[in-house]
Parts: structure tokens; sequence; C-alpha cells
């Protein structure tokens, strides 16, 4: 979608496709990130101070996630597009997809609130589509580049590492750190609103998970 709202465009996210390691031949042209399981938003960032989520379904979800907004590790106003995961920690600092599906069940504004206060979630960004103007058309590195001179850092808030490596001891180090895999991202690669494409790769140690036990959509 490319139609404005309040002064913003309305895009939505870029998917992966599952896939392999890529070979020897062609890891150095990925940079691998964390695989989080999480519920994936847009975070649109209208420049007043005030924050909007928005499902991959293109729904307002800001009303859920109260323990989000306003951005607080966010000290100066920014007029942008964000991309990024929710998440809900279990016990073991790892996130719990059974609490993210609790989180994402409730509506009710006292149910919200209770379950914010039990199960607090957090917003992991990891790309960015607009920074005062449209960035889609930068290559992954650039973007990169412009998310990490961001201050967006904070308990809620957090900016996950994105790192080139051998592609079989990046996808062993997410394993070791108890997460399903990596997403291996074309570092030329550029931001396709809305389309599946082979530039992001979902690896996992296991097969995918059903639509029904996965609350992700990356």
């Amino acid at each position: 979608m490319d139609r404005s709202d309040a002064g913003l465009p309305v895009w939505s996210p870029m998917y992966a496709s599952i896939g392999p390691l890529p070979g020897p031949d062609q890891e150095a042209q990925y940079a691998y990130e964390t695989l989080w399981n999480g519920a994936r938003v847009l975070v649109r960032l209208p420049g007043d101070g005030t924050t909007q989520l928005v499902s991959t379904a293109g729904l307002d979800v800001t009303p859920d996630y109260p323990d989000l907004t306003p951005l607080t590790g966010l000290t100066v106003q920014i007029r942008a597009i964000l991309d990024g995961e929710i998440i809900t920690p279990g016990p073991t600092g790892r996130p719990s997809v059974e609490r993210l599906q609790q989180r994402m069940s409730l509506h009710h504004p006292r149910a919200v609130a209770d379950a914010a206060a039990e199960f607090p979630a957090r917003l992991m960004i990891y790309d960015v589509l607009y920074l005062f103007q449209p960035v889609l058309h930068q290559p992954y590195t650039a973007r990169r580049a412009l998310l990490d001179d961001l201050p967006l850092n904070g308990d809620r808030l957090l900016v996950p590492a994105a790192w080139p490596s051998m592609a079989s001891e990046a996808l062993q180090q997410a394993l070791d750190e108890g997460f399903d895999g990596v997403t291996a991202k074309r570092l030329s690669s550029p931001y396709l609103p809305g389309r599946r494409t082979r530039d992001w790769i979902n690896i996992k140690n296991q097969p995918p998970a059903s639509d029904a036990t996965t609350a992700r959509s990356r």
C-alpha cells in the first residue's frame, strides 16, 4: 500500500522465505539476525510524540500494548516507520509464544492492563522504512546503519544485534542461546513492502511450525 496516512506512507512489511543456510560461496552476502517468534508490527512515529503499532493485517494494535507506548526508549521525536516484533519473555528470559498469544487474545482495557503487568512485552526493532523520508530503496546495510544511529534503547525497546558471520556459526550461536534459528538478510537488499523474497531467509533447526502454533509473521 502506498497511500498516505497523517503524512506517513502506509506500507505492509517485507517477508522472509523459509530455506536452508546460505552455502559457503554466498554466506558473506548476508547478515544474520535472531529469529524471535514474535508478533510482527510496523511502528509508526508521526513526530508528535505518539506511537502507533500496526499488525501485518493492517490493524492498529496500539491499545493492546500500553506497556510499549509511548516508546520510552526514544529520547528525541522523529518521523519514522520502523519494522520489528513484539515479544513477551518467559521465565528464562527467552521469548514465550504462549505468553504472547495470551496477550494477543485480550482486548478489554482491564484485561490488557492486567496482562501487561503480569507478562510485560518488549519491542525488538530491526529495520527502518522511513526516516523523515522513504529509505526503502537503500540497501540493508545502509538502513541498518540508520537504525543503529537512532536513540532506540530501553528496558522495553531494543535494537537486536545483526552480525556478519559464517552461516553455520550464526545458526549454532542462536540455537545455543535458546532461540529457534536465524534470519539471513542479504546485505544489498532493498525493503520490498508486502513481498516475500529470497533476500530474507528464515532458517530453523526444526521444520517450520504451523500457523496454529506460532504467533510470528515475518
